[in-house]
């Protein structure tokens, strides 16, 4: 029994070594010290704040800055040289790593703080906290003192980030944002969506969104934030997706805008065979307006064609309109009927 627990003893050992010999003890940190073959050594400790771990027999042991192995070591050689344990063999194992934790916050499954008890970066931390959620941006926020960092965890686990960049060493926040591109107007699924998924321009989101609805205009607007101000950009939404690769097609970025709106609107009534609301498309003419309505009746003329238009002082003015004559947002069409 006394070798087994012997083994025992020294396969706990072993196994945690690869995991935690890396580790350098801080303030904060609570330890449990073990010598084997005496019961009585047993400690659970707190590090105090000057690095200092107090411990029977040899008093007080200066322990932060080193790893748990040399910590092990020290305090080995501590027992040793005074005499107290000819060959002792001791086992430091860290129960509460609280000296270097990083909050991990936002759109993850398991906000909180996590301690760090090996070479980490960013994505380490965040799978600690159970990754991101659904809901989640793959654009985060790293908080280092007065100084914030954003990366796109995209690049970040494809290398395309350095290292030094990224790693964590404690004291930490990392923010992960959640739906931050709203996606709105006349789309089929206007919402705010996520930037994640590889998703990155701005026709991403147009298609994610649907795409424009039937009621939506040739442009959109994006808007974003330059040094704090926002610069809105006007772009056509069918050049946009004939060239994906064109400097318009722009990457997004959380708290972006995409706004498409209506399109310009005819309402055509009287002797047409579908009268309504029509979406007024590029350059369209009377006579391109009356044809979407389905055309004349029998009892309709090109001649009794009247357009009520408003004017910049917002009254209605009646007009005989040419056939050609282009029309303006929330023009009216009324085809009279003929006299003869």
């Amino acid at each position: 029994m006394k070798l087994f627990t012997r083994c025992l003893f020294l396969f706990t050992l072993l196994f945690s070594l690869p995991v935690l010999a890396d580790y350098t003890l801080g303030t904060g940190d609570f330890v449990k010290v073990t010598v084997y073959g005496d019961a009585e050594l047993t400690r659970e400790i707190r590090i105090a704040e000057n690095g200092i771990l107090t411990f029977p027999l040899i008093g007080e042991v200066k322990v932060g800055g080193l790893s748990t192995v040399e910590a092990e070591k020290k305090i080995a050689e501590q027992l040793q040289r005074g005499g107290f344990i000819a060959s002792p063999q001791v086992s430091l194992v860290v129960l509460q790593f609280l000296s270097k934790t990083v909050s991990v916050l936002g759109g993850v499954l398991k906000p909180g703080r996590y301690p760090v008890t090996r070479p980490s970066d960013i994505k380490d931390m965040i799978a600690e906290a159970g990754g991101i959620t659904a809901e989640g941006s793959e654009i985060v926020t790293v908080v280092r003192g007065d100084k914030r960092s954003e990366f796109d965890l995209h690049d970040v686990i494809n290398q395309h980030v350095g290292k030094e960049d990224i790693a964590v060493v404690g004291g930490e926040t990392i923010y992960v944002g959640t739906r931050d591109v709203a996606v709105v107007g006349q789309l089929l699924r206007p919402a705010k969506y996520g930037i994640q998924g590889g998703m990155r321009k701005i026709s991403d989101f147009i298609s994610l969104a649907g795409g424009p609805n039937e009621n939506a205009g040739e442009v959109m607007f994006y808007t974003t934030s330059i040094s704090g101000s926002p610069v809105t950009e006007q772009i056509n939404i069918d050049e946009l997706f004939k060239a994906p690769n064109s400097a318009q097609n722009k990457q997004v970025y959380p708290g972006d805008v995409l706004y498409v709106p209506k399109a310009p609107q005819v309402y055509v009534y009287g002797e047409v065979q579908r009268p309504g609301m029509y979406k007024i498309d590029k350059n369209m003419t009377v006579m391109q307006a009356i044809a979407k309505a389905g055309g004349l009746t029998i009892r309709g003329t090109q001649r009794s064609v009247k357009l009520h238009r408003k004017d910049e002082r917002n009254e209605v003015i009646k007009q005989t309109p040419g056939l050609t004559s282009l029309l303006q947002d929330e023009d009216v069409l009324y085809i009279e009927e003929s006299l003869l």
